[in-house]
Parts: C-alpha cells; structure tokens; sequence
C-alpha cells in the first residue's frame, strides 16, 4: 500500500457484510457508502437496529457519508428519533451542472453527501 500512497493514490477497500458487524470498521472509516442497504433487505425491526448501530458507531468526526436515499427519507419511514443535524452535516453536492446527455438527473439527485459532526 506505501507504494500507492507514494504515487499519490488512495487505498480503497470494500466491505459488504452485515453493518452490524463491523464495529471498528465503521469507527475508523473515512468514508461510508450506504446505496439502498436497508430498505429492501431487512424487516422494519432490523432497520432501527442497524441504522440506530451506525448512528452510535459511526462518529468520527469529518467522516463522509454518502447515501441513496437521503437520512431524511430514510429515518423519516422509521420514525426514528436521531437528531440527524446533530449527527451529520448535509453537504451540497451542486448536482444542477450539465453532466452530459446520458446522466440520469434524477438518479444524481437522489444521492446525498454527509460529514460526521
């Protein structure tokens, strides 16, 4: 990896398993992509388990979190009680610049950037 780092780029490692597993990974992560993860694979009960884990584990602060859909929507289904302006800080991601004739807007708008407070 140090010869990665030398020339400039950046190690990335993917994980797909249970989040709830993944205590110190989610601690020490830079970045965490969550693209559809709870929505249609786990039951409503288990939604509040993982989104309430990765709510008391994912705290490091600058950490960038990137979802599909939006916190909002996400945690709004659930009626879950996480103050998530407290948590997270939303950072625009000016998805209104021509990006091409093939880009999906909708799809671009629907992918939403956070920072760990």
């Amino acid at each position: 990896m140090d010869s990665y780092l030398r020339c400039g780029f950046v190690a990335v490692e993917v994980y797909q398993s249970d989040i709830c597993s993944q205590k110190s990974l989610l601690q020490d992560a830079d970045v965490v992509v969550l693209n559809n993860v709870f929505e249609y694979f786990l039951g409503k009960e288990n939604q509040l388990k993982a989104w309430a884990f990765l709510n008391e584990n994912l705290r490091k602060r600058g950490t960038l979190l990137v979802t599909v859909p939006s916190l909002k929507e996400s945690l709004g289904k659930l009626k879950m009680n996480i103050d998530i302006g407290h948590w997270v800080e939303e950072i625009d991601l000016h998805t209104n610049v021509y990006l091409g004739e093939e880009i999906d807007q909708q799809a671009l708008n629907d992918i939403h950037l956070y920072a760990v407070r």
